[in-house]
Formats: structure tokens, sequence, C-alpha cells
């Protein structure tokens, strides 16, 4: 397998987008206030894709104020932003995907307490102009250790590739379509809104991610510690994303306004890009685990870590 690194110009892009401070001084049961005062402080780590759009509603609609509990919504240009954070105890929670999760838990005490949004579709395998197939891609944009490296997996696996015949160039997700361009890599299967941006760049989707068998999963995730002194504070926390799910079901243009409101994609494409993905907040199933399972065995066989996470005990089940 040949490995070619391009250094990335923008590193974990920070914008805070509602004001409050950590929560290091609660007390056990996570009580520090009255209805009128929120009764725990906590930043939440996220991404910068449509698919955060419930807890981008929360944020703007105050939702989590009104739950009392005082919420930061800090943006990173990646999912695992939110995660790094909780490792450095610069964060109590995020939203990510299961297998970013499941990496970053080999290295801290991090928990999935609920998955909160689903699809086959999201997550697209794009090539760049001139490929029609899968077996014509040679270059894979990768990002390491992300829930991208394990569908790139997925990929190979249902088209009996060999991993050695092909090579992989790490970069961000926003650095994918330009790189798709100029044919610095052939294709690469990533989230909305990658795949959309590079078809603008005259790409074409060859699958989804349902294709292959995977039907991807954004976690909500905490710092466990914090989580055990805090219980009722995270429960609030994850029935207000359950709340925002409800919302943006019944009214799917919403999605679109708040997400625009957040990163600036456009309401009509956001809301678009947002089609087949099922948000509702709901309790880890034995399915899920084992699915979660064999991701964790890819990332220790892929030597991305050196011991595979255990989802029975990464996932805190009955919360919801």
């Amino acid at each position: 397998m040949k490995m070619r690194t391009l250094r990335v110009a923008a590193a974990a892009l920070l914008i805070t987008v509602a004001g409050a401070a950590c929560a290091e001084n609660q007390t056990a049961d996570g009580s520090g206030g009255s209805a009128a005062e929120p009764s725990a402080n906590v930043t939440f780590g996220v991404g910068v894709d449509p698919a955060y759009s419930p807890i981008y509603l929360a944020d703007q609609d105050k939702l989590f104020t009104a739950s009392g509990v005082n919420v930061t919504v800090t943006q990173f240009q990646e999912g695992t932003g939110g995660l790094d954070a909780i490792l450095a105890k610069q964060g109590q929670f995020t939203a990510s995907t299961e297998s970013s999760l499941l990496n970053r838990a080999t290295r801290g005490d991090i928990k999935g307490l609920a998955v909160f949004s689903q699809s086959p579709s999201f997550i697209k395998l794009v090539a760049r102009d001139g490929i029609s197939d899968v077996n014509g891609i040679k270059k894979y944009g990768v990002v390491p250790g992300t829930v991208n490296e394990y569908a790139t997996n997925k990929v190979l696996a249902a088209k009996n590739i060999s991993r050695d015949s092909v090579e992989f160039v790490n970069a961000s997700p926003a650095e994918m379509p330009a790189l798709l361009q100029r044919g610095d890599v052939d294709g690469y299967i990533m989230w909305e809104p990658w795949p959309s941006r590079g078809v603008a760049n005259g790409g074409k989707i060859l699958l989804t991610s349902g294709d292959i068998g995977y039907v991807y999963n954004l976690v909500i995730g905490v710092d466990g510690a914090w989580y055990e002194a805090n219980k009722d504070a995270a429960k609030k926390v994850v029935e207000t994303i359950g709340k925002a799910c409800e919302q943006l079901t019944a009214d799917p243009a919403k999605a679109g306004s708040v997400t625009e409101k957040a990163i600036k994609v456009p309401a009509a494409e956001a809301e678009n890009l947002l089609k087949g993905v099922e948000c509702k907040v709901r309790d880890f199933t034995d399915e899920d685990l084992k699915r979660y399972a064999e991701i964790a065995q890819f990332q220790q066989d892929s030597k991305i870590v050196e011991k595979a996470a255990d989802p029975a005990s990464v996932m805190i089940r009955g919360l919801v």
C-alpha cells in the first residue's frame, strides 16, 4: 500500500456560536440552579455539515436553555474536533460518526449516549471526470481515523479490490473537491456536502454507503467522567436533541434555514442534502453494537488503533 500525505492548511476551525463556560465544578447530580438558572454549563462540539442541524436548531432556538442546560455550541472543521476537545478536557459533549467515536474512545474516557441521525445515502462515493466505474479509482482521498476511511475499506471489499493496489491521499474533507478537480485524487467516499461539492467540480456520484451495506450513524458522545457526575444534565441534553429532531422531521425546511444560519450553506441546498436522513434520537440496538464491533476491528486490523474499542462498554444503553 502506497501512502502520500498532503499538509492541511486549515486545521480545526473554531467558531463559538453561543456563550457559556465549561462545567468542571458541577455537583454530582448536575444540579446547579433552578428552572430560571441552567443547572449545568456544557461545551458541545459539532462539525460543519447539514447532518448537525438538530444541534444547530437547539442552539439557535434556545431549546437547551429551556431544558435547564446552558450549552455552548462550538463548530470544528471535522466532527472529530469535538472528540479531541473532550480528550483535552475542553468540552463535555460532541456529535460524531460511530467510527470516529470508537477511534477516540481508545485514547480516553469517551462514551456514546444515543444515535440521533442515520442514513444509507448521506455518504457518497464521487469520482473525478473521466472515471465511470469504481475499478477506475486508483487514488482515494482519505481522512484518517474517520468513517470516510472505514467506508473506503467497505468499497474496496465490496468490489474485491486489494488495498495494496490503490493509493491513499490524506487530506481534510474541505480539500477533497479541489483535489478531485486537479486529479490529485480519483475519488473519495464522504458525507455531504463534500460529495456534492465534488460533483460541482466535474465529478460523478458512483454509489452511496447503502449500496455497500453501510448505514451510517451519528452519535451523541460525552466525557465519561463528566457523565457519571452529571447524569441528569446529560439526559436533558439528549432529550433536547430529540425534541429538535421531532421539529425537523415535522418541518424539513427548518433544517435548511438553521443550517444556513450556522454554516452558510444555502437553505435549499442543505434541505436537499438531508433527504433520506432520519433525524431521531434512539437507543443503541444489538444490531448497532454488532456493526460497531466490525468497525472497531477494522480500525485495529488497519493499525488505526492499537486495540479495538469495545462497543458494549463505550455505548451506554437505556438512556433513551
